[in-house]
């Protein structure tokens, strides 16, 4: 009888459905986490994660700027099949957040939360994002370092503390403190930093013109600090060579005019050496600084006896130029805006799995419906992206060759760009842009000759650094490389018309928020 009892505990404790929390950083490019090879940053927490769980080194965000990354990674669609981005023409609609990676675990008996930057609510549910989840303490748009007293951060003014991770952190544990002990939980947390809303805000004194060319630490609030006073101040930081050089070397500015707010308002800090090298001190400092929350929110799972049926999965909404190719900012194809650092630490991986680095092509799209596999939930039809169990299991054989890349954000007088990450090659096309408000019309690109394209090797040239175009016009490759990449935009574009079908669609008014 006893046997029983026992038997039966054992086995309704490796069916209970996992805890999951997936971390989601700003900005943050691949590589800069310690344990992912980084000779400066330090992140002894996040090391450990990685150590005792699985880095996936080749994943590539679906989209490369905010909004749209985030609305794919909710829906599990690239932005060409949701419709959702700073300068499309659409609203999210309930009906698409029905099959959303939250609104399909809160239905299947999780308790959901949310943390942090959400990001699309300028683009949706019209201020009632906070009821979709059974626990908020979010904002929308982009926050401050020091955030007490903005509107759009109102959750935050009862806080403690006084800056934007910490405070985040005080909401992980006020979460971990209210779920029930009935349910499982999905906290989604979606940190501020090291975005570069962060960045200049350290130091809120600094006129814009002066934005990193004063030292944040030069504010008297940070003086003592942990992270953000002397940290990284050593003289070690290394910032590109080609910081503050001609940008058209690489993009023509026929295609992108760095003068039309990347160069003068947004990224203004990465056209000068002196900012330049501010921005990877306060750059640094601020994944730091999250990396202290993550090791606290570990802390506390353990505390609470959780943490070995918790699953983290970390990943960011982009990577970010700063200096290189004379540039700085996202929304562009190169890997230093496109590639971000991923993981999952699972506490159940039996040793042998730990410590894995993968390097099979992995989308953004896959950690929604890894989300949903764990979960024990089937993935929607219409997602697009691949559970990463197989590769985590060992079972390589049938993972893709290929990936396809796409980013359509048209503010700052960006292109149209798309094109495909295949072996050691990296193919991308780009259309005209520079306005707002694109719709289907806008990407269908048939017949129609790219403006500008690049063709790389990674193997031989992994900065990217040497567009091969020419070089290969009329070869075998090239012809293969456009030929795929068109045949992914034209499938794309006939699944977005299927979506249409099934899915209740909205257009918007043009957005303000233009940052």
């Amino acid at each position: 009888m006893l046997f029983s009892i026992l038997f039966c505990t054992l086995i309704q404790s490796q069916n209970k459905k996992p805890n999951i929390i997936f971390l989601l950083s700003d900005d943050q490019r691949d590589n800069t986490f310690g344990a992912m090879g980084h000779p400066i940053v330090k992140s002894p927490n996040v090391d450990q994660l990685i150590n005792e769980g699985i880095r996936f080194s080749n994943t590539y965000i679906a989209e490369p700027v905010c909004a749209s990354s985030r609305a794919a990674l909710f829906t599990g669609t690239y932005e060409r099949v949701n419709g959702i981005g700073f300068t499309s023409s659409y609203s999210l609609t309930e009906s698409q957040w029905e099959n959303s990676y939250p609104e399909l675990l809160r239905n299947n008996g999780y308790y959901t939360g949310f943390i942090g930057k959400f990001g699309i609510e300028y683009y949706t549910f019209k201020g009632n994002a906070s009821k979709k989840f059974d626990y908020w303490r979010a904002h929308d748009g982009w926050s401050k370092f020091w955030p007490k007293g903005l509107e759009n951060c109102s959750e935050y003014f009862d806080s403690k503390e006084d800056i934007i991770t910490p405070i985040m952190g005080e909401s992980i544990e006020d979460f971990l403190q209210k779920t029930p002990s009935n349910k499982p939980f999905c906290l989604s947390v979606s940190f501020s930093v090291p975005h570069g809303s962060q960045i200049m805000s350290m130091h809120p004194e600094n006129r814009q013109a002066e934005i990193c060319l004063e030292p944040a630490n030069n504010y008297e609030k940070l003086k003592g600090l942990e992270f953000y006073d002397t940290l990284y101040r050593d003289g070690k930081i290394e910032i590109p060579k080609e910081t503050a050089t001609d940008p058209y070397k690489y993009i023509p500015k026929r295609i992108i005019d760095q003068n039309k707010g990347r160069a003068t308002q947004t990224y203004i800090y990465d056209y000068n050496t002196i900012s330049c090298n501010e921005h990877y001190i306060r750059y640094y400092q601020q994944i730091s600084g999250m990396d202290k929350v993550i090791g606290d929110m570990v802390k506390s799972l353990e505390e609470k006896g959780i943490a070995d049926n918790t699953i983290i999965i970390f990943a960011s909404d982009h990577g970010l130029l700063m200096g290189e190719y004379g540039m700085g900012g996202k929304a562009l194809l190169y890997d230093l805006a496109s590639k971000i650092p991923c993981f999952i630490y699972d506490p159940r991986l039996p040793e042998n799995k730990k410590g894995q680095n993968i390097e099979e092509l992995v989308s953004s799209l896959d950690l929604t419906s890894t989300i949903l596999e764990y979960a024990g939930i089937e993935s929607p039809k219409e997602m697009q992206g691949t559970s990463l169990t197989p590769l985590i299991n060992g079972n390589n054989k049938n993972w893709r060759k290929e990936l396809f890349l796409e980013s359509f954000f048209t503010g700052r007088d960006n292109p149209f760009c798309e094109g495909i990450r295949m072996g050691d090659w990296k193919y991308i096309r780009m259309y005209r842009g520079g306005f707002w408000g694109y719709n289907e019309t806008h990407l269908d690109f048939n017949n129609k000759k790219p403006d500008f394209e690049q063709l790389f090797n990674l193997k031989d040239d992994p900065k990217e650094m040497n567009n091969l175009i020419e070089q290969y016009e009329g070869s075998k490759l090239l012809v293969e490389l456009r030929a795929k990449t068109a045949n992914y935009a034209n499938t794309m574009n006939k699944t977005r018309e299927d979506y249409k079908q099934t899915h209740e669609i909205a257009l918007r008014k043009k957005n303000k928020n233009k940052k």
